[in-house]
């Protein structure tokens, strides 16, 4: 098998079917041999019926995974185990690939001799973003925006461009080599933790690994209007936050109400600082 595509994927039972009309969709050549694996990471809603119905009808081998462990990280592992080809593509349940996605996965691993491929990842607005989204480029990788129109080497975990999960590629040594996803990194549930593939994209190329980031291989990322809201955006900056806070191990030290004591003072002068300014 050439290739297989993994899609993980809760409670998006709607938004799932348009990815896998998309995924239905591609124009491959003949020869390219290809399978989809769908990961249910323990969803309450129609995923499953929507995953056999559209089995039923598809050109294309589909292999439908549950994984009861919550979690991105453990789905997107599901995913690697549970699939055979020799490279496997990621992409997520709100996600439109281009109808060449498929088809340029193999030959611009080939041409680049990647063993972790990205690609550009372009943004499908629900409605016109507002003004303050619009005009705040930065505001680009919450959304999960990665249009850098230039290919390149990645040397950096978090530089741009670089591999994020919505349209990525692997060659199936590259996890034997670094070991899958970080377990306690990456969206688990409802909370928009993040920072699993920064993780191993940074295993990756301290063991060696060519990473490359080719903007021809393009997916189209869904972004509803609930998301076009500040709140949204603190929201996931705390999420981030406090998802890389519960994965590493606690700090040494003396500790004061499950707090290391050095983080009162620094809290305590910054709020010094703040008062001092409020007051001039």
């Amino acid at each position: 098998m050439d290739l297989s595509v993994i899609v993980c994927t809760y409670n998006r039972a709607a938004s799932l079917e348009l990815t896998l009309h998309a995924l239905a969709a591609q124009m491959t050549p003949p020869e390219l041999t290809w399978e989809l694996v769908v990961v249910d990471n323990n969803s309450g809603d129609a995923t499953r019926s929507v995953v056999e119905a559209f089995a039923a009808t598809s050109a294309v081998p589909v292999r439908y995974l549950f994984e009861g462990r919550q979690g991105l990280s453990h789905a997107r592992n599901a995913g690697i185990a549970g699939s055979i080809g020799a490279f496997m593509a990621f992409t997520d349940d709100d996600v439109r690939p281009d109808p060449d996605w498929v088809a340029g996965v193999a030959p611009l691993m080939r041409e680049s001799g990647a063993d972790i491929l990205g690609g550009r990842i372009l943004p499908l607005w629900e409605r016109t973003p507002p003004p303050w989204l619009a005009a705040r480029p930065h505001l680009r990788g919450p959304f999960t925006i990665m249009d850098h129109p230039r290919p390149g080497r990645v040397v950096e975990a978090r530089g741009i461009p670089n591999v994020w999960g919505a349209n990525m590629v692997f060659r199936r040594e590259v996890f034997s080599r670094v070991g899958f996803f970080h377990p306690d990194l990456g969206l688990t549930g409802k909370k928009l933790y993040r920072g699993e593939e920064i993780e191993l994209v940074r295993r990756a190329l301290a063991a060696g690994c060519r990473v490359i980031y080719d903007p021809r291989l393009v997916v189209w990322h869904r972004i509803p209007a609930a998301r076009m809201q500040r709140r949204f955006v603190s929201r996931l900056y705390f999420e981030q936050a406090e998802g890389e806070g519960l994965s590493q191990a606690p700090p040494p030290g003396r500790r004061l109400l499950g707090a290391p004591q050095y983080l009162y003072r620094q809290v305590g002068g910054r709020a010094n600082r703040w008062l001092r300014g409020a007051a001039r």
